[in-house]
């Protein structure tokens, strides 16, 4: 209550809501409604989701402009910051996966996975070409995947590395995910063009539904592991 300007409205907003009646005491309805708004307002803080972008030089200004004529909440999220700042939330487990990997952006996720593992916290990497065996072997992403597993340190047997190594691109998608209740998932590959310099679009997401997301991510990685050593 102390958060609202004109107090006088807050009796009457509560009598509204069937909080208070009449007399101002609380009706018998009262402790479920306000355990429902309470869920509510948890809902609204904890599950969702929240545009990301990447926005090349080129389109800078048409984003203000579109940001300013639709009167929205502001400008969309960043790629590259927000990839970051979930990874640097992660206290039990992160998951890092995408086709294409660049060492300069992995170096920016590096402290944050050195302390998630030296923490007791265990880590994913999916990818592609990583093996001789693959047919078109990435330089980038073998040296991408240096970068972190040099961060892991001698806690690198809480690391796990996945490759696709087959014909064809295999895996496809670009998410980083944190402890199963937040992570992005977008169009952009961990690169700096991804996180740079191509118009890319995604979502950062909150709360339970990040679970099923989470559940895929591992069906991949366990596939590619028994692939890997068949």
């Amino acid at each position: 209550m102390n958060a609202v300007i004109d107090q006088r409205l807050v009796s009457y907003a509560l009598a509204h809501a069937g909080i208070l009646d009449a007399e101002g005491s609380l009706t018998e309805g009262a402790p479920l409604l306000l355990a429902q708004a309470h869920a509510m307002v948890a809902m609204s803080v904890e599950e969702g989701w929240e545009l990301v972008l990447t926005v090349p030089a080129f389109l800078k200004d048409s984003l203000s402009t579109m940001s300013r004529d639709n009167a929205g909440p502001g400008l969309p999220l960043d790629t590259g910051r927000t990839i970051r700042e979930v990874a640097e939330t992660a206290q039990t487990r992160l998951v890092i996966a995408a086709p294409y990997l660049h060492p300069s952006f992995t170096t920016a996720l590096a402290p944050a996975l050195t302390t998630l593992l030296q923490d007791g916290g265990t880590a994913t990497i999916i990818t592609r070409a990583l093996g001789w065996s693959a047919p078109k072997r990435s330089n980038a992403n073998v040296e991408a995947v240096t970068v972190l597993r040099e961060a892991a340190g001698t806690a690198c047997r809480r690391l796990t590395v996945c490759s696709w190594d087959e014909a064809g691109l295999g895996v496809h998608f670009k998410v980083v995910l944190a402890d199963d209740r937040l992570a992005y998932i977008g169009s952009a590959n961990l690169t700096p063009g991804g996180t740079g310099a191509h118009a890319e679009a995604g979502v950062l997401l909150r709360g339970s539904r990040v679970r099923s997301l989470s559940r895929w991510l591992q069906v991949v990685a366990d596939e590619l592991t028994r692939r890997s050593v068949r």
